[in-house]
């Protein structure tokens, strides 16, 4: 197909399609914006009152909160459903990590805000996912690493498939010992990199109703659309660094603000963000141009079949290359409705409710004040002999001059202004009385109002207000139901096909390593908008009974792990607690198989007589460690005594045998000296016998 057929046929499709241009649905929804804003209706009268009542901006600034809250409470947007019990772990990680996608990795909460925001006021919500891949460099330095270490990291960085440049080196010796101890010189690198790596993620904006263009022959999600486009505006700047060709960007007709976009213009809250045409010499290269992304089915290749197709035209001309052209599976917007009309994919918005009902009420309160200047400031009556300048303005204790002797009464008569307050206060409740009824938004359903509050009980008012939420939980289940679960699909494919390096990421308290590439294909997802049979309150009340008689089927055996920590879980997240794994060891967990594999604890009673075993035991062992030390310490003194004892013993004994031993020594001295003295003796007696001899008569 040539690419003026294909052009052609886009217009074509844009021409008949919903949201074009100063069309019916187009001016609805610039009217809506209107209201919404309070801006005047265009039958203001001069000097009178021009209020406008902002019922529709009261109505959705407090559905706002409770819808939100009920998305974005239970910490993830949906689940995905597991095939079978092998299951259940993939499908658990993989829920856990398309919700760090879309609330964590992209701001989920700003786009569930923009989308619903834009359901509630302007019929449908969209928002718009892809995978966006951007370049990023970074400059990396080296000091003294050798030409082995310089390989190794090229190979990693290749290995990432990230380019890298040298754009700087010094080379250097340095002596190093080789295996043998002695010094060799070595060359070393001081170098400077620069890194190139590609970095994807999966983005999620919202995308502005006006923008959008639907075929009429959509019936409900934009992926049985015919035709949808995505109608934006980029500078020539932008064009280029997305890798179109400057020739054919230069050519390009820059895009004039036409006054019949009534709905973008609409949707600004001041002056200030309008566009203003300017007069002079300007930047050509920040010229904006009117940017389409068409996603049409069409039959480009001739075989009878049409295919949907992406096609990028810039002020109706598609950019040559394969690139802007190319077939896809599925269309990257999704769209909400907050009140579905069945066989259709726009919806009704809270606008349709209330806007014959704000005008309504602008119509009385104008009447009403109206009412109350006139009343605060009396219209006269009056003859030619007051002086007029005195009537034409009311001052607080001002003067009228009238001229003349006569009575004042015959020159001035006010003209009485009968109050209305009385008839137009109960018109102006009726009115409230039917918003309320159409939208389920009042002072009770949001607890302000306090004459409410004092005259009902606890009962009373949980089950007026359980009534009251349930157009609210309507309209954000059909908001999950047409939008937030296709989101949240189209998310998990995008992951699937484009990224293709796992991640390391902490999900539910630990990290894991996540590869989409060996995700399964789930069409299967439950909506956790946080719904229930009533308030948070009761929910936790309903919980905490749940778990009482859980308790009771413990004695029967009806009760496992399994299911006490599934109610432990679910009563956590109602209490606010995202990850009820922190507070309690989950039966999936490695930690808990662990202690499964684990003998069984003893029964109480056992642990208890064990304990007192034990007790007794260390009693009986302290008393006889007592009696060990007292027995020690007395064997000790009674060893000190002994050895005491025998030291004075042996003392005895060695002075007995000192004594006996001078005994035998001063006995043999006297022995020894009696001998002595008897030898002596002896010789002298010989001597003498022999002198005497001598001596005797006869002797020769």
């Amino acid at each position: 197909m040539r690419d003026l057929d294909a052009v052609a046929i886009i217009r074509n499709h844009r021409r008949d399609s919903l949201g074009f241009e100063d069309g019916s649905l187009s001016n609805e929804r610039a009217k809506a914006m209107d209201h919404y804003h309070g801006r005047p209706y265009g039958n203001e009268e001069e000097g009178r009152s021009a209020v406008v009542s902002k019922d529709l901006s009261e109505t959705v600034d407090w559905a706002m909160p409770a819808i939100l809250r009920i998305f974005t409470q239970s910490g993830n947007v949906v689940e995905f459903e597991p095939f079978g019990p092998e299951d259940e772990d993939g499908a658990q990680q993989e829920s856990d990590y398309t919700n760090q996608v879309v609330m964590k990795d992209n701001n989920g909460f700003i786009v569930l805000h923009d989308m619903i925001k834009d359901a509630l006021l302007l019929k449908n919500g969209y928002v718009k996912h892809y995978w966006e891949e951007t370049e990023k460099i970074e400059e990396e330095y080296f000091t003294g690493i050798s030409m082995e270490e310089i390989a190794i990291m090229m190979q990693q960085h290749e290995q990432d498939g990230s380019e890298v440049e040298i754009s700087g080196q010094e080379e250097k010796t340095v002596m190093v010992p080789d295996m043998m101890g002695n010094m060799i010189p070595m060359p070393v690198f001081d170098i400077k990199i620069k890194v190139k790596r590609k970095v994807g993620k999966c983005v999620l904006e919202a995308v502005p109703c006006e923008e959008v263009r639907v075929s009429k022959r959509c019936r409900g999600s934009l992926q049985d659309s015919p035709f949808t486009e995505h109608v934006t505006r980029k500078t020539r700047t932008d064009l280029i660094e997305m890798g179109m060709e400057k020739e054919f960007v230069k050519n390009l007709p820059a895009y004039n603000e036409r006054v019949s976009e009534t709905e973008a213009l609409a949707r600004d809250s001041v002056t200030d963000e309008s566009t203003i045409e300017v007069n002079g010499v300007s930047d050509s290269s920040m010229d904006e141009i009117e940017f389409c992304e068409a996603y049409i089915r069409i039959d480009w290749d001739g075989d009878g079949i049409a295919e949907l197709r992406k096609i990028v035209t810039c002020a109706d001309q598609i950019p040559p290359g394969e690139e802007w052209n190319e077939p896809i599976c599925a269309v990257p917007i999704t769209g909400c409705v907050p009140k579905r009309v069945p066989h259709r994919h726009v919806g009704e918005s809270l606008d349709d409710d209330l806007a014959d009902l704000q005008e309504i009420k602008t119509t009385l309160l104008r009447q009403l004040f109206d009412n109350i200047y006139l009343t605060n400031n009396n219209q006269w009556l009056v003859n030619e002999r007051v002086n007029l300048q005195d009537f034409m303005q009311s001052l607080p204790g001002g003067i009228k001059r009238v001229r003349g002797m006569e009575p004042v009464a015959g020159a001035v008569t006010p003209v009485v202004t009968q109050p209305i307050i009385g008839q137009v206060l109960p018109a102006i409740d009726y009115v409230d009385s039917l918003k309320e009824g159409r939208t389920g938004i009042s002072k009770t359903s949001t607890g302000l109002d306090p004459d409410v509050l004092k005259q009902s009980t606890k009962g009373a008012f949980m089950e007026n207000l359980n009534r009251a939420s349930q157009k609210v939980e309507m309209i954000a289940r059909m908001i999950a139901e047409t939008g937030v679960k296709e989101m949240v699909q189209q998310v998990h494919g995008i992951l699937r096909r484009h990224q293709d390096k796992a991640r390391m990421i902490r999900l539910r308290g630990k990290w894991v390593q996540v590869n989409p590439t060996e995700w399964k294909e789930r069409t299967d997802l439950t909506a956790l908008v946080g719904l229930g049979t009533g308030n948070e309150e009761e929910k936790r009340s309903k919980l905490m009974l749940a778990a009482q008689m859980q308790d009771r089927l413990v004695n029967f055996g009806l009760v496992d792990a399994p299911q006490a920590f599934s109610l432990f879980a679910d009563l956590m997240k109602a209490m606010g607690f995202d990850v009820p794994e922190k507070h309690a060891l989950s039966p999936d967990s490695h930690e808990y198989q662990q202690r499964k594999n684990q003998p069984p604890p003893p029964p109480p009673e056992l642990i208890i007589a064990q304990e007192r075993l034990k007790a007794d035991a260390q009693k009986f062992q302290a008393e006889t460690q007592i009696d060990q030390q007292k027995f020690q310490a007395q064997a000790e003194i009674d060893e000190r005594q002994a050895q005491q004892e025998m030291m004075r013993e042996q003392q005895r004994s060695q002075n007995d045998i000192t004594i006996e031993r001078e005994k035998m020594m001063m006995q043999a001295e006297l022995e020894r000296y009696k001998a002595q003295l008897k030898a002596e003796t002896e010789l002298k007696i010989a001597a003498m016998n022999v002198q005497f001899q001598q001596f005797q008569p006869g002797a020769a």
